[in-house]
């Protein structure tokens, strides 16, 4: 049900100007505008109580453990921001471990982010190899063949992530990896050892070359922390084990927290602004937790590209749905989901089919790969293949933002094989 303004106020304006004894106008317009008037505002203001109230009663479900990732220039990172960290720490200092990605014939040289849509990047991927030169003393240069990877580690670090959440109990919910899965490793096919850096090389990236950035780094709002243990511990009564207490009541407001597991925690369970650990270890140091700053995220100067978030729209059906349990499978439903897995509105749901094979060039692959379904296999399912139009046409996010939509229903969808198409401006349903 859609809600439609009326402005009461200038619907009486104008119908005491269709009056035309002006005494007779001044008399309507202290009885219709004054008495009338307030009575009506007063009645819209008793509606938005009632309607915050009902909203209040139906808790939102599913409203922490937000993640959100963008991606900005190395040189433009805030460390002063408190809401954006780097996805891999490490990035920000290359130089101490870029040796361990390199190996026999050949040797890293940096990372590059394409900044392009899928079609793009599978391109270049297929690519491969292209050439480069190095600078010399000579002044000319010396040739070199140059071969592209994409960085492994931004998906290893989804797959730590994933194993986190389960360990926690929490339940998982996609992440938005668009700019993650855009990032690629430059390598030089060299047996000398090069000290060169690849903002010294020159590479010929063909019809590739606009589309890459260097110097950038992926950015989401989980940052690692560390904590120690209480000089007060509670004894269990199932044997010699002790609890430890991690109190979020004295840390930021709003903001969530997992603990990294580790073999000396056996178990963990949450409770109101605690977090209970089961050890049997009577004291520790340095155990590692992930804070998830859940508050407004900050974009710093030069913090340009949009920011990706798994957050879910908040509609009153999705609240109702969530506290009763009811799941409507209609087509008003799917239409719903995808409207609240989309936050930002980039897409729009068109239409979509139910269909017993799948055709090339559709997104059926998932951002939740290390998600495994073993009761309902994917091969068996017949295809619910949503068609999406574009809210920005041209944007180079939206294929992968079509990508995450489809991973997230994926997940709630047990009855069909979901897959999405971006449909061409101006083309049928």
């Amino acid at each position: 049900m859609k809600e439609y303004p009326f402005d009461f106020e200038r619907y009486i304006a104008e119908r005491l100007r269709e009056i035309d004894d002006l005494d007779e106008r001044q008399y309507a317009k202290k009885i219709l505008a004054e008495g009338l008037g307030n009575i009506l505002r007063e009645t819209e203001k008793k509606y938005r109580q009632l309607e915050e109230r009902i909203y209040r009663e139906l808790e939102l479900p599913d409203n922490r453990y937000q993640i959100v990732t963008t991606v900005v220039r190395e040189a433009h990172y805030d460390p002063t921001n408190h809401t954006l960290f780097p996805v891999f720490a490490r990035d920000l200092k290359k130089e101490e471990w870029q040796s361990a990605l390199s190996s026999e014939g050949l040797q890293y040289a940096g990372t590059v982010f394409l900044k392009t849509d899928r079609r793009g990047c599978a391109g270049f991927e297929a690519e491969g190899r292209f050439p480069g030169e190095i600078p010399d003393s000579t002044g000319r240069g010396r040739y070199v063949d140059c071969r592209i990877k994409k960085a492994g580690r931004y998906r290893e670090a989804m797959e730590e992530l994933y194993e986190i959440f389960q360990k926690n109990g929490i339940p998982w919910r996609t992440v938005n990896i668009a700019y993650l899965d855009k990032f690629y490793d430059v390598f030089l096919e060299t047996e000398e050892a090069e000290d060169i850096a690849l903002r010294e090389l020159s590479i010929d990236f063909g019809p590739y070359a606009e589309a890459v950035c260097r110097d950038m780094l992926p950015l989401w709002n989980l940052e690692p922390v560390t904590f120690d243990s209480k000089d007060f511990m509670l004894p269990c009564i199932d044997g010699m084990y002790y609890e430890h207490e991690f109190d979020m009541a004295g840390r930021a407001e709003g903001d969530d927290y997992l603990i990294r597991p580790n073999q000396e925690i056996l178990e963990i369970r949450y409770e109101k602004e605690k977090i209970i650990l089961k050890s049997a270890r009577e004291a520790f140091e340095k155990w590692g937790a992930i804070r998830l700053a859940q508050g407004e995220t900050v974009r710093s100067l030069d913090y340009d590209e949009p920011f990706l978030a798994n957050a879910r729209r908040d509609t009153f059906l999705r609240r109702y749905s969530g506290d009763s349990g009811v799941c409507l499978s209609s087509k008003m439903d799917l239409f719903r989901r995808v409207f609240e897995i989309d936050p930002e509105g980039y897409l729009e749901l068109a239409d979509y089919e139910i269909l017993e094979a799948g055709r090339e060039g559709w997104q059926e692959e998932t951002m939740n790969w290390f998600v495994r379904d073993e009761l309902f296999p994917l091969d068996v399912r017949r295809i619910l293949l949503l068609k999406f139009r574009e809210k920005n046409p041209g944007c180079y996010l939206s294929d992968s933002l079509v990508w995450f939509v489809v991973s997230q229903l994926q997940l709630e969808i047990s009855e069909f094989r979901c897959a999405g198409v971006l449909l061409q401006e101006g083309a049928a349903v």
